[in-house]
């Protein structure tokens, strides 16, 4: 078993640590054997020492008790594990797409209480699309949108698109302040529909992270931030799409703004459990969903990247890739 020493002892090895013991049954009714304390540092100083296993209600009824038995950390070490920083500093590249919902239920961007709506310049104030963009860095970004028609060169709208260029004058744009405004432009030059579909913007996405070729010469790693007010449309096709998505050098952050049910936002970020598609399971867990709820910027920012470094070592120590020395 590995354990993380910022989990296990938040980094300290003097730091005591409880130790409950439980004999395990199926029904999920565990029964308690006993509890003990030590310390990582103990674990590995006094590796053969043996510590009493202490039943704490046998303990108060019984002046005889002495012990339920014995532990004996025989085989515990510390291992070294570059950390995130290391990877950054060391040239690993952090490259990110964002996506857009431009589905009808934002409302009408026209309208004040629209998800979309544009604040004059002046009032210093940002719709949660605009404060989620903010959120993020200052390079080269592809950026997408989706659940919309796009006005077409002769003037007339295409049929609903559900992945699109943002940006009329290619895919990329330049840091915060280009992805603003390629929003901005685009919010008036499409026509909101839908429905909400996330199986396109997963599939091209993945396609990006794999042309990259992340390999222990070439470390580069790409974030896929969506932004979007609702429900998804096609859930089995996202979840086949994630899945697939688990074993390229991807991770994909959802945030959801407005007031709608975000349930299965939540299903697809699986801390607890591997996402399953059918009969195929998830190399490693790439979704943060992060409800927008009007965080404050410094909150809001946190979350959004709170699981990336993690993900980044998880797909890393997979294929054995470490951080390069310069």
């Amino acid at each position: 078993v590995q354990i993380p020493m910022s989990s296990l002892c938040n980094g300290d090895v003097y730091r005591p640590l409880k130790v409950q013991i439980f004999d395990w049954d199926s029904n999920g009714k565990h029964d308690s054997m006993g509890e003990l304390e030590t310390s990582v540092h103990a674990m590995i100083s006094s590796p053969d020492t043996r510590i009493p296993v202490i039943e704490l209600d046998k303990k108060a009824k019984k002046k005889s008790y002495v012990n339920s038995g014995h532990f004996t950390a025989s085989a515990t070490s510390i291992l070294s594990r570059p950390t995130f920083s290391d990877f950054i500093t060391n040239g690993c590249e952090i490259s990110l797409i964002t996506a857009i919902d431009f589905t009808g239920s934002n409302g009408d961007p026209d309208m004040p209480n629209s998800l979309h709506f544009q604040y004059p310049a002046d009032s210093g104030q940002m719709n949660p699309y605009q404060s989620t963009i903010q959120a993020v860095g200052d390079q080269m970004y592809p950026v997408y949108g989706f659940g919309a028609k796009v006005r077409q060169p002769d003037g007339n709208m295409s049929a609903a698109q559900h992945c699109f260029p943002v940006y009329g004058g290619g895919l990329e744009v330049h840091g915060v302040e280009g992805i603003m405004q390629a929003y901005k432009d685009c919010v008036n030059n499409v026509y909101f529909s839908g429905p909400t579909l996330f199986g396109p913007l997963l599939s091209a996405s993945t396609a990006i992270a794999a042309a990259s070729n992340c390999s222990q010469a070439n470390q580069k790693y790409t974030i896929l931030l969506i932004i979007t007010d609702g429900m998804i449309n096609d859930m089995e096709a996202t979840k086949a799409a994630i899945v697939a998505a688990s074993s390229q050098p991807l991770s994909v952050i959802i945030v959801g703004v407005g007031a709608a049910d975000f349930a299965g936002m939540e299903a697809l970020d699986s801390d607890k459990e591997l996402l399953k598609a059918g009969d195929k399971t998830a190399e490693r867990d790439i979704v943060q969903f992060v409800a927008h709820s009007n965080l404050e910027f410094s909150v809001l920012a946190q979350k959004v990247l709170a699981e990336i470094p993690d993900q980044v070592l998880q797909y890393m120590e997979k294929r054995n890739i470490t951080p390069n020395k310069k």
